[in-house]
């Protein structure tokens, strides 16, 4: 029922007034124009229509003039709203009260909800009067943000204070309230205080309050406190995220610090984390955002460790010092159609974060990359610009590395012919031409010595440019022939000078065979690098001719189902040759330094050095050196090969193609230019998978066709030119064979082994719980086990390799052995479990490594959910560290937590390093 309220108001409130006044005060008339009459109206009488409703009844006590509405009632006034189950509107006092009512089983349902402009609260019972705008409610509920603000009895004005220019908001007084993140009637914990001031949506201000858990007061009391309720961000105090306790840094706190928003787009959040002994840390964050534009972070650590290293006379104290600079970039695809620019930038020194940060992945990470590039394409150039910065830092060896500027310019393919009058057909309508450039610049050193003087004496620097050319045609329909031409230019601003170190010498005395003294030399003169600066550049040039095509083969077997299955087989095979050209280089020299490509050890020691020995002075730079070449003329040649089966199916009409090998292939060289050793030694390599693909296989072997000796002289050894046909009667012999076996087991691989077919699958059980409860109103049940097993994958690998060792003996008869050496053999578990619905289990990673009999990087965390609280727990045996906690979850009261720690330092101490 909906039924317009003002002229049954108008008149209700006309007869309350003429019946109660005297003759001599009658109040003054307040007209209202109409087309026939004018009105009175009472001054008691509201500023605006009254609406109403209710689903069930609605009774009008026209004696006491009070409406009932029974049943979803609603009562609209201006901007005001209340609903509940129960409304009593009293229009001859403007009060209205609501209550929650009975249902058809005795049970209250249907509490007041009251709203007013966009600012609402529930209570179990309200009493508001319309004139006054002020009422009484008890047992209030109010959300504001993740805060839920349960009150006792409490008194609200509508409109009291003046938020802006244009609007007023409430004030709610309350007393006995709980302030809490938790929705239960009964919440799980909260901060209790006898007299508060709230105003929705802007503040609340509360006096002597106590922290009560599971409805128990505790002793920690503040004597005032405020809640900052306003939507969005501003700035304020951070609450610590962590309370710890270390043996060696002493009681301390984590994340303590203010949040400042830095206008519309920036935040900017500094915190701290302070120990008893010393040890500190100062972290700077920001987060920025521009919608359709970009968005990123930015983080600065200054982190200082004071330990204690146990010595004869007790402790001496240890004090190191370190940064991190961290930076995220990230440009929307739609900000600029032709620029693009980000990238992560991750630096630190003296391993800080591995030294403070008590996790598993900072303790175990080796190596910290940074890349940092814009990217400028040109459409109508046909090519594209990319500069930036890239650094690599190794955990292990304390050494960094950094790349910039770097950057490199490169063409996309180019047919300039093509636009020619004729046919595209044409064959040099097909030429192609490529070219591109690189501009690079490398600082190493070790981290705690990175930013020194050294570290620009020791930069590299150079420049590359490479162009080629190439053509692509069709012979005699089968054939594709393709010629080639790559030319490259190199510029090195520092370069090595080679010198012979005679401090390196060492004599002793001895005597001779007839008795007499006499220097005997122990260690001889050494010949030692320098890197010197100076332009100085070489070139290569290459040029080649490579034919390829295509082999089919198959045999098919004539019956329905074939032989047990098996239909037919097919073998593809692709070979391809080329004859490639490289100009002799051995005796050239740089034309702008006058440095040669190559230098005999016998120019630098005459006396010691060896003559077919060569250096160079390119050796270790940022694009590499030449290769030394007498005039490379030879023939490559490779042979691809695919092996597949047809294979009868019962559950489909169509034959399967099962491939047997995926790829065998055989490639070698025979080198035209070359007096002796022509034949290159021979690579064999195949890969296949089995089982549907849950274990791979890849092989390797190298097969020569020339004997390998050793040298006594050189102590090396080498290939001669006596084949193995001539000398063992074969024509080829087994120098190396490697291989690797992996197999990665999920549960989708699983059910498509032994299913026959891929299935579906819950990908998130949580989620489809979620679902479950909202579409049945029931408790989820697990109809498939494998569904919990998910996100778990087991892996093994296991690396093998056959090498020959040749004989060093010089004794007839002695004969080349071959061992088997196993590289490595490891298995290895990952996978999150969700055990119930409030409990999960992490496996970060555990394995075992079978080559050297021990456990690889465990790491276990489960966690349990207890609404609002969350309890964790997380052990990484292999750092000595574990974390335990109870803590509220993320939010406003997160700062509430227990936590039981213990870092690397103490882990260390206890159970040694």
């Amino acid at each position: 029922m909906h039924l317009r309220a003002a002229a049954l108001l108008f008149c209700l409130h006309c007869m309350s007034s003429f019946a109660g006044a005297q003759v001599d005060s009658i109040p003054p008339v307040v007209a209202f124009t109409g087309s026939t009459a004018a009105y009175r109206v009472s001054p008691d009488s509201l500023d605006a229509a009254v609406d109403y409703q209710a689903r069930d009844s609605m009774d009008v006590d026209l004696v006491n003039q009070r409406i009932h509405l029974y049943g979803a009632a609603r009562v609209n006034y201006q901007q005001i709203s209340l609903e509940a189950d129960y409304i009593t509107l009293d229009y001859g006092t403007n009060v209205v009260r609501a209550e929650p009512y009975p249902d058809s089983a005795g049970v209250l349902v249907g509490d007041p909800l009251f709203s007013d402009g966009g600012q609402e609260f529930t209570a179990k019972s309200l009493e508001y009067n319309f004139k006054s705008k002020k009422g009484i409610v008890r047992e209030t509920v109010t959300t504001q943000d993740e805060i839920f603000i349960r009150g006792g009895k409490s008194k609200f004005v509508s409109g009291a204070i003046q938020s802006n220019d244009s609007t007023r908001s409430d004030v709610i007084y309350t007393e006995g309230a709980i302030f809490t993140s938790c929705s239960l009637e009964h919440p799980h914990f909260g901060v209790r205080t006898q007299r508060a001031k709230i105003v929705p949506n802007k503040l609340a201000i509360i006096g002597p309050s106590n922290l009560e858990i599971m409805g128990v007061p505790t002793p920690l009391w503040l004597p005032f406190g405020f809640f900052p309720l306003k939507s969005g961000r501003s700035s304020g105090l951070l609450f610590p995220s962590d309370y710890q306790y270390s043996p060696q840094w002493g009681f301390g706190f984590q994340g303590i610090g203010w949040f400042f928003p830095l206008g519309e787009h920036v935040n900017l959040t500094a915190t701290g984390d302070i120990y008893l002994n010393g040890t500190y840390t100062i972290n700077l964050a920001s987060s920025y955002r521009r919608r359709y534009k970009y968005s990123g972070n930015a983080s600065f650590s200054y982190r200082r460790l004071r330990d204690e290293t146990p010595i004869s006379e007790g402790l001496e104290e240890d004090i190191s010092k370190g940064i991190s600079i961290n930076w995220t970039h990230r440009q929307d695809p739609r900000a600029h159609p032709t620029f693009t620019f980000g990238g992560s930038i991750n630096f630190q020194t003296d391993l800080v974060d591995q030294r403070f940060i008590n996790t598993y992945d900072a303790a175990s990470k080796n190596v910290i990359r940074s890349s940092m590039n814009l990217t400028k394409t040109f459409p109508k150039l046909k090519s594209t610009l990319t500069a930036g910065l890239n650094h690599s830092q190794n955990n292990q060896t304390r050494e960094i590395s950094v790349n910039f500027p770097d950057a490199r310019f490169q063409t996309q393919t180019i047919y300039p012919l093509r636009n020619l009058p004729g046919s595209q057909r044409k064959w040099y309508k097909k030429l192609a031409v490529r070219y591109g450039n690189q501009l690079r610049t490398e600082f190493e050193g070790l981290d705690t010595s990175f930013f020194t003087a050294q570290t620009l004496t020791n930069a590299r620097y150079g420049f590359q440019q490479d162009a080629s050319a190439s053509l692509s045609l069709n012979v005699l329909k089968y054939f594709n022939v393709s010629p080639s031409m790559n030319y490259s230019e190199v510029y090195y601003g520092k370069t090595l000078d080679y010198f012979l170190d005679t401090t390196t010498i060492r004599t002793t005395e001895a005597l001779d065979e007839d008795g007499n003294p006499f220097l005997d030399t122990t260690d001889f003169a050494t010949i030692e690098e320098l890197l010197n600066p100076g332009l100085a550049s070489f070139r290569n040039f290459s040029a080649a001719v490579s034919v390829s095509t295509q082999l089919f083969g198959k045999i098919l077997f004539g019956r329905r189902r074939g032989i047990f299955g098996l239909k037919g087989l097919r073998h593809v095979l692709k070979p391809s040759a080329s004859l490639s050209y490289q100009p002799d280089n051995r005796d050239a020299t740089d034309f702008i330094s006058g440095l040669p490509y190559f230098i005999s050890q016998a120019q630098i020691d005459p006396e010691r050095g060896d003559a077919e020995r060569f250096v160079t002075p390119f050796a270790g730079q940022l694009f590499g050196q030449p290769t030394r070449t007498e005039g490379n003329l030879g023939i490559n040649y490779s042979l691809s090969n695919l092996f597949e089966a047809k294979v009868y199916s019962r559950k489909d009409s169509t034959d399967k193609i099962v491939k047997l090998f995926q790829n065998i292939g055989v490639s070698g060289r025979y080198q035209l230019s070359a007096d002796s050793l022509q034949w290159s030694p021979i690579s064999v390599n195949g890969s296949t998978r089995f089982f549907k693909g849950l274990s791979q296989v890849s092989l390797r072997a190298q097969f020569d066709p020339y004997i390998s000796t050793y040298n006594e002289r050189t102590r090396q050894v080498s290939r001669v030119d006596r084949t193995t046909l001539s000398e063992r009667g074969v024509p080829v012999q087994l120098s190396s064979f490697n291989g690797t076996i992996s197999t990665n087991l999920t549960v989708a691989k699983f059910r498509e082994l032994f299913q026959g077919q891929e299935e579906e699958f819950v990908t998130d059980v949580a989620e489809e719980r979620r679902k479950r409860r909202e579409e049945e109103a029931t408790l989820f049940e697990e109809t498939d086990i494998l569904s919990l097993f998910e996100n778990f994958s087991i892996r093994h690998t296991l690396n093998f390799r056959l090498d020959r060792e040749i004989a060093t003996s010089e004794v007839p008869g002695a004969r080349d052995t071959l061992r088997f050496n196993t590289t490595a053999n490891s298995i290895e578990l990952r996978g999150a479990l969700n055990l119930t619905e409030n409990w999960s289990v992490n496996i970060g990673q555990i394995g075992y490594d079978f080559t050297s009999k021990r456990i690889t990087y465990p790491y276990l965390s489960f966690a349990r959910d207890l609404h609002c609280w969350e309890m964790r727990f997380s052990w990484a045996p292999q750092v000595n560290t574990y974390q335990f906690s109870i803590a509220v979850k993320p939010g406003v009261f997160d700062f509430l937590e227990v936590p039981v720690n213990q870092n690397r330092y103490d882990g260390q101490r206890q159970f040694g390093r």
